[in-house]
């Protein structure tokens, strides 16, 4: 059997490679979650074609907060990185922490199941 690498003469790449420079958390606000999205009906059929229009909302959940929370903290570490004199993001960025990790703990004791 022939192998795809083979024929396109491509190095095979191990995932710890892949992913070793990115943090799944950072940036995925949502966007690729396939499941925390789920289709509203709006308004009645359409009495000549039947026709039910419907819009797409995003679900809220506990874990989806969590890593939306610690994506938002990697952005503001960044950004005392490239603004360690001001103490406005420096302090918003360790209040976040707390927040997070309160959020965090509530998270794990009261919804283990998500």
């Amino acid at each position: 059997m022939v192998k795809l690498i083979d024929i396109y003469n491509l190095k095979e790449s191990i995932f710890d490679e892949v992913k070793k420079d990115r943090d799944p958390a950072r940036g995925n606000k949502a966007k690729d979650r396939e499941r925390d999205f789920k289709l509203v009906s709006i308004g009645d059929p359409d009495p000549e074609t039947g026709k039910i229009a419907s819009k797409v909302v995003r679900k809220p959940s506990v874990s989806n907060a969590v890593s939306d929370l610690e994506a938002e903290i990697q952005d503001f570490e960044e950004l005392v990185k490239a603004n360690p004199n001001d103490m406005v993001l420096f302090n918003i960025s360790e209040e976040l922490k707390d927040l997070y990790n309160k959020l965090r703990t509530h998270a794990r004791k009261n919804y283990r199941n998500e």
